[in-house]
């Protein structure tokens, strides 16, 4: 084999590498900025114990803030999506999903003023849900020992998700 065709097929080799090389190092982004000074603010400190004015006042500031427990059903009755009342294009669909979230207070009750379906491919699935979880028994969140009032997030999938 000649030597100008062995270093024809060595740099038609080597080209995609450098394209790959070159298009890394450019700056895809201009207006990116240079990193800058920011204030953070000092971490939380744990609650004590016991201390259930401030584990209130944590919990009232952010819906989904941390706690020691989440609340929870005491058990699913009624059944948030019961088969037998389900209509026949929600049991045919490839693919279902539900995801809602709702306070839930002190007592164990869920604030219904506060519910919202974050996802829904179908109208009953929604309505079906929140009849249920009006309907529900949960056991507070915790933090510190203390019963807080909290988000609640629930959701239910079936079949395969479509893609794109």
């Amino acid at each position: 084999m000649p030597a100008s065709r062995y270093a024809g097929r060595a740099l038609a080799r080597l080209l995609p590498l450098c394209l790959l090389l070159a298009a890394c190092a450019s700056n895809p982004d201009p207006d990116v900025v240079a990193d800058a000074p920011v204030r953070v603010a000092p971490p939380l400190q744990p609650v004590a114990y016991g201390d259930c004015v401030e584990a209130r006042r944590r919990v009232a500031e952010k819906a989904d803030a941390y706690v020691d427990r989440l609340p929870s059903p005491k058990a699913l009755v009624p059944n948030p999506l019961p088969v037998k009342s389900m209509p026949a294009s929600v049991r045919k669909a490839k693919y279902i999903q539900v995801s809602v979230a709702v306070m839930v207070d002190t007592l164990g009750r869920a604030d219904m003023s506060t519910f919202s379906v974050s996802k829904s491919t179908h109208p009953w699935l929604a309505a079906s849900v929140k009849g249920a979880v009006a309907k529900w028994k949960f056991e507070p969140a915790r933090l510190a020992g203390c019963l807080v009032a909290r988000q609640f997030k629930w959701g239910a999938t079936a079949g395969v998700a479509p893609r794109g």
